[in-house]
């Protein structure tokens, strides 16, 4: 692919990566840093996406993955902020068991669907109420609140079968 067939399709899926990436982590300027770093994936990979029966569609799934990664890091950034304010240095043994089950919580939130973990993340993670997840993802309160029942079941099932020990 040359340049100039790059920048081509890079114009064409910018408006859409946007969206997805807007959806996911809200804020525009976060937004728009998924949207490069999808460009720049995509960039990397341009000698091999004829292979692709869809190039939209990978697009689109790299913006989601690294949406997602970002909500994952500003949600550490958050919890290293309020650790801080605390002002209180936890013990050994706390620390070690919050990274265990910090990853558990992750690792269960990775076998959902994508869909679902961004519900959990931006419900229960990033504090956002239902009205601002439809707005988000421009649908109505009812199916976010159908859609989080969902997840929350699914996430419980996971709990259930595997239970932290």
């Amino acid at each position: 692919m040359t340049t100039r067939e790059f920048e081509i399709l890079a114009r064409s899926l910018r408006p859409r990566l946007l969206k997805v990436a807007r959806q996911i982590v809200g804020s525009l300027d976060d937004a728009e840093d998924v949207a490069q770093e999808t460009m720049l994936k995509l960039w990397s990979l341009r000698d091999n996406l004829g292979e692709y029966r869809s190039v939209e569609a990978l697009a689109v799934l790299i913006a989601k993955r690294m949406a997602i990664n970002t909500l994952r890091s500003n949600h550490s950034a958050n919890r290293a902020e309020l650790t801080e304010a605390v002002g209180s240095e936890p013990s050994a043994e706390d620390v070690i068991i919050n990274r265990q089950t910090i990853e558990y919580v992750d690792s269960v939130l990775a076998s959902l669907p994508d869909t679902q973990q961004t519900l959990i993340r931006l419900r229960h993670i990033e504090g956002y109420d239902n009205a601002s997840i439809a707005q988000l993802l421009g649908t109505s309160e009812g199916a976010v609140r159908t859609a989080l029942s969902r997840a929350r079941r699914r996430v419980a099932e996971v709990f259930n079968v595997n239970p932290m020990r």
